[in-house]
């Protein structure tokens, strides 16, 4: 397992960037990015390329430390989470019903032990029209992402006492059974594909490839430098044609989310230095977006969310509110 190339790519936060507008966009527009919804895939992607990046560089330098691990990903995460958390429950507190009251609570609950995905599981569909109502929806996102690094910190320390065969077995094992069974269940199971770890895994498993990968692409990167310039662009187009040709239509994620999940794999593997990662995804504007990407990913659906219902109680029956 060799050392991974871990120094800041600001072209991966103007990724970020893409995925968090389109995402504000489907959920504020939805028949305009009506396939917006995707770039929560390129997520998973950053995600597991990043973490999986850090966890090789520190095994390999031999100052990996579980505990550590989980420690930092508390601090990066509860302080902005838990305010949410916070906001939510008083505001409902204002102007919900009982029980609506205490189904956000549950959410809240939910929310807070990263298992909000098999919460949502069990009651809906995200693109039915009760979940527009409920404000920590979005939620489930981070309960994959958390649920996924319980388990592979502990598996790349095993790859790593095994040899760099092992790594590749383990990568091969999640990440292809993951897919298998997102493609078999898709069409019977819907809901349960789209929620649960086990439809989600591989789109991380795509990213922590990509950075076991990464040195092997400074040879046909150095001789052929402009397929950096190649991969970049396909990656980009792949990015972008879900956003303007998908719709909730179909069962997601399924095979259509190899797409997107592809395109971010080809756009960060072109690395900083293609001609759209630099010029493009690099723009200060971008960057800046990138880097407050988690707490806006946040706070834009509890807003929308809560305006919603606040829109539904202006035109009600005051009578009939408490």
């Amino acid at each position: 397992m060799r050392n991974a190339d871990i120094r800041y790519r600001p072209d991966i936060d103007g990724l970020r960037a893409v995925a968090i507008l389109f995402v504000i966009g489907f959920h504020a527009f939805p028949a305009r990015f009506a396939g917006g919804f995707v770039e929560v895939d390129v997520f998973f992607v950053i995600s597991g390329f990043l973490i999986s990046s850090i966890i090789f560089n520190r095994l390999e330098l031999g100052y990996f430390n579980l505990i550590d691990f989980y420690a930092r990903r508390i601090r990066r995460i509860f302080p902005a989470l838990i305010t949410v958390l916070l906001a939510v429950s008083f505001t409902g507190s204002l102007f919900l019903l009982p029980i609506e009251y205490s189904n956000l609570l549950s959410h809240v609950l939910s929310g807070a032990f990263f298992v909000a995905n098999f919460h949502l599981w069990t009651e809906a569909g995200y693109f039915d029209t009760a979940p527009k109502l409920k404000p920590l929806l979005h939620l489930w996102s981070l309960g994959v992402e958390e649920q996924f690094y319980i388990i592979w910190p502990i598996a790349l320390m095993l790859a790593h006492r095994l040899g760099r065969r092992a790594l590749a077995g383990i990568i091969i094992l999640i990440g292809g059974a993951s897919f298998i069974f997102n493609i078999l269940v898709i069409d019977d199971y819907p809901v349960a594909v789209f929620f649960l770890p086990f439809g989600r895994f591989w789109e991380l498993m795509l990213g922590a490839a990509l950075a076991a990968a990464r040195p092997a692409l400074a040879i046909p990167w150095g001789t052929f430098p402009a397929l950096r310039n190649v991969s970049s662009v396909v990656g980009l187009t792949l990015i972008a044609y879900p956003i303007l040709f998908y719709d909730n239509g179909h069962p997601f994620p399924g095979w259509r989310a190899a797409m997107p999940t592809l395109g971010a794999v080809l756009t960060i593997a072109a690395g900083a230095e293609a001609w759209c990662n630099r010029r493009i995804l690099s723009q200060r504007g971008m960057v800046f977006v990138g880097l407050i990407s988690y707490p806006l990913y946040l706070w834009h659906w509890p807003l929308l969310s809560f305006g919603k219902t606040l829109e539904g109680l202006a035109r009600s029956d005051p009578s009939t509110r408490p």
